[in-house]
């Protein structure tokens, strides 16, 4: 964490890692708008309730600035090379799961 605390009311911005390997998050939503920086590597980012990592991403390599509105369904993750990020955003930054099934 550099400021604040996701798990409550109120700023937060925390770093957070996606190690290599096609290690993605499953589609998902929060509840409010969330702001991303792309600090290394690359992050493979996905939008809609349809996961599909191979297909369905685009690349964000470092220095790109990503917006996910409140309640925009997403995933993310990284492929062959870790990724770092930094996600500002008003807490609590819960996570509501949305897969097509």
């Amino acid at each position: 964490m550099v400021v604040g605390n996701p798990d409550k009311p109120g700023f937060y911005m925390v770093y957070s890692k996606w190690t290599k390997g096609n290690h993605f998050s499953r589609p998902h939503f929060h509840p409010n708008d969330r702001y991303i920086v792309v600090v290394q590597g690359t992050r493979w980012v996905g939008s809609g309730p349809k996961f599909d990592p191979e297909n369905g991403t685009v690349p964000m390599p470092a220095g790109s600035f990503v917006t996910h509105t409140g309640k925009q369904v997403h995933w993310d993750g990284a492929k062959d090379e870790d990724a770092v990020r930094l996600i500002m955003g008003e807490g609590p930054a819960t996570a509501t799961a949305a897969e097509e099934k």
